[in-house]
């Protein structure tokens, strides 16, 4: 009986400790869009590829961006995994978001900053946010917790549009991925209250409530 209460009280310990660590990883939600967005790259599954894709043996990216306050997101693919795709895929973020960007938080591979490679050359991606006045935030190393929310959107990705398309040109592969970005905008989120990403970027934007039953 002695043993069993001890057990009892350690686990009791146990699960307590566990929860506090759960805890320690919530970060507060952003209150206006803009305040920081989340950038990371997925690799196109190769078993998406037909055709001439899949014949020379091509590897398509895809750049992801999400708004932290609202889950509003903006996505494209590219043929190359480099900085320069990096520039040219916030140059097309400032026109496809409706409000302006303050920060821009990715992890720290070479297509978003030379930190870590080089102590003199910039790369082009943080010389972009510079110009354009925007913050990069770099998480810490081997910590994608810190990038969760775009982590997340990429297995929805997976979920929702990969495993059930395929595509022969980059061009039938990015106009299939804007039609799938509009609905995955518009799906209503239980994190958001149940409104969708769009509903809750009206609402922050122009006031805009949408009440859902």
């Amino acid at each position: 009986m002695v043993y069993a209460a001890k057990r009892m009280n350690l686990l009791w310990e146990a699960a307590n400790k566990k929860k506090a660590r759960n805890n320690d990883r919530r970060y507060p939600e952003l209150s206006y869009p803009g305040e920081k967005v989340q950038v990371d790259v997925k690799e196109v599954p190769y078993n998406c590829l037909r055709g001439e894709l899949r014949r020379n043996e091509r590897h398509l990216y895809q750049w992801t961006a999400i708004d932290e306050c609202t889950r509003y997101r903006f996505i494209y693919i590219f043929e190359e995994h480099t900085p320069e795709n990096s520039v040219r895929f916030v140059k097309m973020l400032e026109q496809a978001f409706p409000f302006k960007i303050q920060t821009i938080q990715t992890d720290n591979g070479t297509e978003f900053t030379y930190k870590y490679i080089s102590e003199t050359e910039e790369c082009p991606f943080d010389k972009e946010l510079r110009i354009m006045g925007i913050q990069h935030k770099l998480i810490p190393p081997r910590t994608p917790w810190h990038n969760g929310k775009v982590e997340r959107s990429h297995r929805n990705d997976q979920r929702y549009f990969y495993d059930w398309e395929h595509f022969r040109t980059i061009e039938q592969a990015n106009a299939k991925l804007e039609e799938y970005l509009t609905w995955s905008n518009s799906k209503p989120m239980r994190t958001l209250g149940h409104k969708s990403p769009i509903e809750l970027l009206e609402e922050k934007l122009y006031g805009i409530v949408t009440y859902t039953l």
